[in-house]
């Protein structure tokens, strides 16, 4: 397969996007009612084999995520007996983020939303079972994170849920689920490096950055 002619596999009006969903992430605590949500703007998705270019100046990295790429329109009436009507099937993802300038919260739109910063996977699985899934990171050969989808607190299923209870999700619309724990220091990305989503059942997706 000639990898210059793949394509986005779904056309999102919008990323959907949690934080802190893996048990033993930073910032989790036991008090933590629902997601930590935010949105990462449609000029981020990109396809895996484009290369993405480091805009900013800002310490930028990479997180290795597991989409939900929605197939039927959502309404309030989504509920956990019927979800799996709503979608369509499941995607390798890169969150890319940046420092924010004056040490604003990087779950701002600067820090997630530049061109590029969300790239997908080569397809979307509609047979995917999430369950039980290995889920690493690495930054050129270097293993950053390391988790399994069964460490997830809010999964995918149960995020669809509660989502389509305040906000509609549209066909192609893709919600990421979050990243597992760094097992060393973060990495920034650097003129030449590559980040590697390896998630089970999938081809790697493998993002190269340059400035």
């Amino acid at each position: 397969m000639d990898l210059n002619l793949l394509l986005v596999p779904c056309k999102p009006t919008k990323v959907v996007a949690l934080a802190i969903n893996y048990q033993g992430a930073t910032g989790q605590t036991a008090s933590m009612s629902e997601p930590l949500v935010f949105l990462k703007s449609t000029n981020a998705v990109v396809d895996c084999n484009q290369q993405v270019k480091l805009l900013f100046k800002s310490n930028t990295w990479g997180e290795a995520e597991l989409g939900v790429v929605i197939g039927k329109t959502t309404t309030p009436g989504v509920t956990a007996a019927n979800v799996k009507d709503f979608i369509l099937g499941y995607v390798p993802a890169n969150d890319v983020s940046c420092d924010n300038v004056d040490d604003r919260d990087h779950h701002l739109a600067r820090s997630k939303s530049a061109d590029g910063f969300c790239p997908l996977g080569q397809y979307v699985d509609t047979d995917y079972d999430f369950r039980g899934k290995k889920i690493l990171a690495y930054h050129n050969n270097t293993l950053l994170r390391e988790g399994n989808t069964n460490q997830i607190i809010w999964d995918p299923e149960r995020i669809v849920v509660w989502l389509a209870g305040w906000m509609t999700l549209y066909p192609g619309d893709v919600v990421i689920t979050g990243t597992p724990s760094r097992v060393r220091d973060r990495m920034f990305l650097k003129d030449g490096d590559t980040y590697t989503v390896k998630i089970e059942g999938f081809p790697d997706l493998v993002t190269k950055f340059y400035e």
